[in-house]
């Protein structure tokens, strides 16, 4: 088939596209998968969009022997997000797990310790997730929105047992693929405790339905400065820093930490903060 025609666009950019775009392929699912390789240290070397699709297609084409691209769409460290092997194509993804899927690979290394997820990053993920979900109508679930990790390598689904005991990592039966901190983890738990309910946030917003009520506690900071960290743990990166005495809202608690956005993985430890 011919190499397909590389389109990057900004989230907005991206929102009206899909809005706009006719597609005639069957999909029923959303796979996420990271790049593992190129990196943030690449990109950041070489903020090159175009470079990197490039890039990625020498080595699908040249060392993984696929027609092009493998992935459907590209997102950035920035934001933005590229559209590869046209949607109306079957990916190259997940072996034998590829027919009716489009294939999303997040640029960047999401294993603990390694990359940091970008709130532009971590917002388009969401937002393409959700628009795919609404082009296609399809809901965020452990159906028709997938990790890579969950599958073997003849493209056969894991049992949950298997993915949520860390069996599938702990074995090396499949690649970690999101990363083992994508949105707090790759296992189903974590999917459906961080990814799926901000997918599902997203999609109301974009279809104009109100916010779901929250419960919200306020609490002050008792300690000099608190670290917000990316996740529950002090594996995950520090996204920013609270000064002591600050008030905050605190949106859900959980393993002694405290999450303080109603949309975005921020995290304190609960110790540092009392009513």
């Amino acid at each position: 088939m011919p190499l397909s025609t590389f389109h990057v666009y900004s989230p907005a950019e991206f929102t009206n596209w899909i809005r706009s775009t006719a597609f005639t392929r069957n999909i029923t699912f959303i796979q996420n998968h990271h790049t593992f390789l190129p990196s943030y240290q690449n990109f950041n070397n070489h903020a090159d969009h175009l470079f990197w699709l490039e890039s990625m297609r020498s080595v699908h084409i040249n060392e993984r022997h696929w027609a092009d691209i493998g992935q459907n769409i590209t997102i950035f460290p920035d934001g933005f997000i590229a559209v590869c092997r046209p949607i109306d194509k079957t990916p190259a993804g997940i072996f034998g797990a590829n027919t009716g899927a489009i294939c999303i690979e997040n640029m960047g290394d999401f294993d603990i310790g390694k990359d940091v997820m970008t709130p532009a990053q971590r917002d388009s993920i969401i937002l393409t997730n959700a628009l795919l979900c609404i082009k296609f109508d399809l809901r965020p679930n452990i159906a028709q929105v997938v990790y890579h990790h969950w599958f073997d390598r003849a493209g056969k689904r894991f049992t949950a047992q298997q993915i949520n005991s860390g069996a599938v990592t702990q074995q090396q039966l499949q690649k970690t693929c999101p990363g083992t901190a994508f949105f707090g983890g790759n296992t189903i738990i974590d999917a459906e405790a961080n990814f799926y309910p901000l997918i599902n946030t997203k999609i109301n917003a974009l279809n104009g339905a109100p916010a779901p009520p929250v419960n919200i506690t306020h609490k002050k900071v008792n300690t000099t400065t608190l670290n917000v960290r990316s996740g529950r743990g002090t594996q995950f990166g520090i996204v920013r820093k609270i000064p002591g005495n600050t008030i905050v809202e605190v949106f859900e608690e959980k393993d002694g930490w405290s999450r303080i956005s109603s949309d975005k993985e921020e995290w304190v430890s609960s110790t540092f903060l009392s009513l």
